[in-house]
């Protein structure tokens, strides 16, 4: 046996590379058949070291490419799945690259919390690669996404996507994606939208994009939409996002449509609003910039706006230079230019056919507010319905009003409008015009700090208003300063207010005044009734003191210094006060006043009451005034109550007054105290009187009447105390005073300079004068009676009358005269006295008495003036009741006058008659004719010696009218009866005082 032959180190060598070639290439062949299972748990291992739980199924493994199946997360609800993730690679030297990723169906769930994107167990790894810088050199793979899926969770509620993309070298190439219907809500907003596609394309340094969305309800805020669709395409630079840096070109156009979109309280029905923007984009979104030229335009088949309805819409909207910016907070700004048109506009009660608007300005949005600084013009016609229109019972100028605002045009030709802080102010730069088509115009033209407004012609009531601030509020505008407007309201009649406030317009028109408001009228309208020159003020009282709306109007607030003139009354009314409250609803005018206290007084040619003091209620309901007022002295002592009834539709109506029976007292109320035709009443009357009646009207004509009753009344009257005045008057009239002949008065007695018993007196009241037709009073054992007496009603017109004289014994009279301690007249006479007093001044026309029986006289010598003649007198000596010698009448003998005033000092009458008449100087003269003889208590004669009758001188010495001498009398004598009557009432006056207190 031959043992083997040692190896060479070659072929060991060769041995060894042999074997190690064949377990080389047995562990390739291992590593192959197992490189699924390989890379599987590296790449599990892989995520497992960075935290992230994982499952791994490797499909396929090349040298090339890679296919596998992929779950991250909690197995029961994972973070990512993809169903088939493609991966294609290469080795370059020692590092493995990716070329290509394609994944199909994969499922990425994902959250926005707080603002906060969130891929779950995929944060960490994200967060990693986020760190790590790039490759400067290295490529970036192509991405392909088919069939993907995106499950993101909201704040406001769930999203899914299904997208199909394509990346390539870091650059989106393609975006196809579609969305499932989604409800999204939050603080202030709310999306309810369907299936919606998205669509991204980018070439070169352009990128395409478009969105297309249907929204079945989108809100923000009071903005919201119904039943719309929103479609946005946009031609917008691509950025680096290497440098993080984007310029270029951007063109965005976008369109949102709906069957209603609401803005706050304006709504739009199929509207579609239409927006483009070209313009250049420097920076990237922390700083972006962005400036061009933009447009929009809006459409609406119908809208509803600030509670109105509104027809077709057209708008447009151009901004040539438009800028926004990120740097410092978003902020947008640029010139506007607006024009918009809107048919048959309805807001509240306004209604216009057409109306178009042109602004052009500034406009700003920083800070998420708004800002305007617009000039604008306007132009429409239209009308509003809110006043309704005219009925019967509107006055001439409401009709014309009425009937000019349901059809105007205007025109407003510069506005300058300003929004800032949320507020919206506008002020005119030229004067805008309203033009009814019945006539007339509205014109508002600036002034100072704020306008006038003027309106004039077409039968319209004047208006003058100066117009410190106007501002548009939510459903319509305010404007607050003053107005002066001459029109005619309901009875009110050629009215004038002059007031301050603030008007507010909307669907009503409110009038609130910030002060009284000052009021006159020509009248109140009341038929043939009417109220004339009425004044006053009206004060608010915390509510609108006028309001215009649904056609009709109420005036409401407190009157104050109210006065005015009731012709058909005779009266007027001063100094009222109270609340009003008047209203025209339908066409049915109402009322409600509350006369706190009013002054009424005479208005009548001759005083027939003293001013009086009304309260109480008066309504207008139904067509009827009624009223029941309570009538007061000045000093608040109640007198009457008078109750009003008005029928405005017929016209007939009445006020009843009744006084009920009114007690007069000392240191009470008097009868002077409630009438100056009561003047000769004088204090103190105690007794009671009482009035019933009233006055009643017809569209054609007034009538009135009443009775005053008299039980009983004393009283001090200038002829003197007056006892037991009773009767009843009956007036046929109150304005003017008419009482009927055959009214009658009695009294008792009157404790004058000569008594008076049953006394009467029978008279009417005509409308200028009181006739005394007749009338009697017991006097001196005789009677005076009237024959008439006329007393006129106006002023300066004298009293005029005859008294009759039936028997009458002077001697009473006489004693109680002021001369009555210097006269005795024992006489009783007949006779009639015609009179006339003016001027508190008594004159007698001619009067005549007669002595109808024998009497006396005896008068003091001191109390005669004038002259005395004796024609005729005899004497015979020695023989008693002879007569002088004939002839023997020396005018201006001592012993003559002498035996004159003796015979008057003591002369017994068998006639005397007496003629009475005022001299023009106002004395009153009376001319005695007395025949009679000298009655002497003690018997006289005369005794002369020879010497006495030879000498002749017993002329000159003064002697004794003998006795029985015979008398045949003229005594013409004056007496100043002014005086004499002044004294008496005087005396009369003193009489009737109250004592002096000490």
């Amino acid at each position: 046996m031959t043992d083997a032959a040692p190896t060479s180190p070659r072929r060991r060598l060769r041995l060894i590379l042999a074997v190690a070639g064949v377990v080389i290439v047995a562990v390739l062949v291992l590593l192959y058949a197992t490189r699924r299972i390989i890379a599987r748990e590296a790449l599990s291992g892989w995520l497992q070291s960075k935290g992230i739980a994982s499952e791994a199924e490797i499909q396929s493994l090349g040298f090339t490419d890679a296919v596998a199946r992929l779950r991250v997360g909690d197995p029961r609800n994972p973070d990512l799945t993809v169903e088939r993730a493609e991966v294609g690679y290469a080795l370059r030297g020692f590092r493995l690259e990716v070329s290509s990723i394609k994944l199909t169906r994969p499922v990425l769930r994902a959250s926005v919390r707080g603002g906060r994107l969130s891929v779950g167990a995929l944060d960490p790894l994200i967060e990693e690669f986020r760190r790590r810088p790039p490759q400067p050199d290295a490529r970036k793979p192509r991405i392909e996404v088919d069939d993907g899926v995106l499950r993101l969770a909201t704040d406001y509620g769930p999203l899914q996507l299904a997208a199909d993309a394509l990346v390539n070298d870091g650059r989106l190439v393609s975006l196809t994606a579609s969305s499932a219907p989604a409800r999204l809500r939050g603080e202030g907003f709310e999306l309810t939208a369907g299936a919606a596609s998205v669509e991204m394309t980018s070439a070169g340094d352009r990128a395409r994009a478009s969105l297309d969305a249907p929204l079945t309800l989108a809100r923000a805020g009071e903005a919201a939409l119904q039943d719309g669709r929103l479609r946005i395409t946009a031609v917008l630079p691509y950025p680096d996002l290497e440098k993080k840096r984007g310029e270029g070109r951007v063109v965005v156009r976008a369109e949102l449509s709906g069957r209603r979109l609401r803005l706050a309280e304006q709504a739009l029905a199929d509207a579609s609003l239409s927006a483009s923007f070209t313009g250049e984009s420097r920076g990237w979104i922390p700083d972006l910039a962005v400036r061009g030229q933009g447009a929009a335009e809006l459409r609406a088949g119908g809208a509803e706006v600030a509670g109105g309805r509104a027809g077709a819409i057209r708008a447009a909207v151009t901004a040539p230079d438009l800028a926004w910016t990120r740097r410092g907070g978003d902020a947008v700004s640029g010139t506007l230019g607006l024009r918009a048109a809107v048919d048959e506009l309805a807001a509240g009660e306004l209604r216009l056919r057409a109306a178009s608007v042109t602004a052009d300005g500034a406009a700003a949005w920083r800070g998420g507010r708004p800002e305007l600084r617009l000039t604008a013009a306007a132009q429409g016609r239209g009308g509003w319905l809110g006043l309704g229109g005219p009925v019967a019972e509107d006055s001439r100028d409401i009709a014309a009003v009425k009937r000019a605002v349901r059809d105007f045009g205007f025109s407003a030709p510069g506005v300058a409008l300003a929004l800032q802080d949320g507020a919206l102010a506008a002020r005119l730069t030229q004067g805008a015009r309203i033009a009814p088509a019945s006539g007339g115009e509205a014109r508002l033209t600036p002034q100072g700090a704020g306008w006038r407004l003027a309106v004039a012609g077409g039968g319209l009531p004047r208006v003058d208003a100066d117009i410190r601030r106007f501002a548009l509020v939510d459903g319509g505008a305010t404007a607050s300063g003053r107005v002066k407007a001459a029109l005619s309201i309901g009875p009110i009649e050629g009215g004038v207010f002059d007031a301050a406030g603030t008007l507010r317009m909307g669907e009503a028109v409110r009038f609130t005044a910030e002060r009284c408001a000052e009021v006159q009228a020509a009248r109140l309208e009341l038929g043939e009734n009417d109220v004339e020159a009425l004044s006053g003020r009206l004060c608010p009282t915390g509510e609108p003191l006028l309001t215009l709306a649904g056609g009709g109007w109420r005036i409401a607030g407190r009157a104050e210094a109210v006065a005015a003139r009731a012709p058909f009354l005779q009266a007027r009314v001063s100094d009222g006060r109270g609340r009003v409250v008047m209203a025209l609803t339908g066409e049915r005018l109402t009322a409600d006043a509350t006369i706190e206290g009013a002054t009424v007084s005479d208005a009548a040619p001759e005083t027939r009451f003293n001013p009086l003091r009304m309260s109480g209620p008066a309504q207008l309901a139904r067509d009827t005034w009624t009223g029941a007022l309570a009538i007061a002295t000045p000093g608040g002592r109640s007198l009457a109550t008078a109750t009003l009834r008005h029928n405005g539709l017929s016209g007939v109506g009445g006020v009843e007054i009744d006084t009920g029976l009114i007690a007069f007292a000392e240191g009470g109320l008097q009868p002077a105290e409630l009438s100056p035709l009561a003047a000769a009443v004088g204090s103190p009357a105690v007794g009671s009187a009482r009035f019933a009646g009233g006055f009643r009207w017809t569209p054609e004509a007034a009538t009135s009447q009443g009775v005053l009753s008299v039980p009983r009344l004393d009283f001090v009257s200038p002829a003197g105390r007056v006892s037991g005045l009773s009767g009843e008057v009956v007036f046929t009239s109150l304005a003017p005073l008419i009482a009927a002949p055959g009214q009658t008065l009695r009294a008792d007695s009157v404790d004058g300079p000569f008594p008076l018993t049953g006394v009467t007196a029978t008279f009417g009241l005509e409308e200028a004068a009181v006739v005394i037709s007749g009338g009697e009073a017991a006097v001196g054992g005789g009677r005076v009676t009237v024959e008439e007496v006329r007393v006129p009603l106006t002023p300066g017109e004298p009293t005029k009358g005859v008294l009759n004289f039936e028997g009458v014994q002077l001697h009473d009279i006489v004693e109680a005269s002021p001369f009555g301690d210097k006269v005795e007249f024992d006489a009783k006479v007949s006779g009639r006295i015609p009179f006339e007093v003016q001027a508190q001044r008594v004159r007698i026309l001619g009067g005549s008495l007669k002595a109808i029986a024998p009497g006396r006289i005896s008068i003091q010598r001191e109390a005669l003036t004038g002259e005395v003649e004796v024609p005729g007198a005899q004497l015979a000596a020695g023989e008693a009741g002879a007569p002088l010698v004939a002839g023997l009448t020396p005018p201006g003998s001592d012993t003559i006058t002498d035996f004159a005033y003796q015979a008057m000092e003591n002369l017994a009458f068998d006639t005397l008659e007496a003629t009475v008449a005022s001299r023009e100087d106002g004395r009153l003269g009376v001319l005695f004719h007395i025949v009679g003889r000298h009655d002497p208590p003690q018997h006289q004669e005369i005794r002369l010696g020879i010497v006495d009758l030879i000498r002749r001188n017993f002329m000159n010495r003064k002697l004794p009218l003998p006795s029985d001498t015979g008398v045949n009398l003229t005594l013409d004598t004056t007496l100043n009866l002014d005086d004499l009557l002044k004294d008496y009432a005087d005396y009369q006056r003193l009489r009737s005082s109250p004592p002096v207190q000490p």
